[in-house]
């Protein structure tokens, strides 16, 4: 069976400062996986817990072993980022706009 090895007390710490105030809901769910499985939760318990496969609780535990906090975070997406905008412009010329 797979788990994550004893996480020091600093690891914990930071791990549940994740958990309670990470910037994506993603981030935050890795880190609470890796809680659970240092406290020895199954692979497959934790896929059930967040309604992933299990596949996926085992990459997260790859990459924490071999990235550690880093690995928890998304890596940057590749191309150009999104523009913000109070009005969406649509293919068509169409704008929304709820005045």
């Amino acid at each position: 069976m797979k788990f994550v090895y004893s996480l020091t007390k600093d690891e914990e710490k930071k791990l549940n400062r994740i958990i309670r105030n990470g910037s994506t809901h993603r981030t935050r769910q890795r880190a609470h996986a890796i809680m659970l499985s240092a406290k020895k939760y199954s692979i497959d318990n934790i896929a059930v817990i967040f309604d992933v496969h299990r596949d996926t609780v085992s990459r997260w535990i790859d990459v924490w072993t071999e990235k550690g906090i880093h690995g928890l975070y998304d890596a940057p997406k590749p191309g150009r980022p999104r523009i913000k905008s109070n009005n969406t412009n649509y293919k068509n010329g169409v704008s929304s706009s709820f005045s």
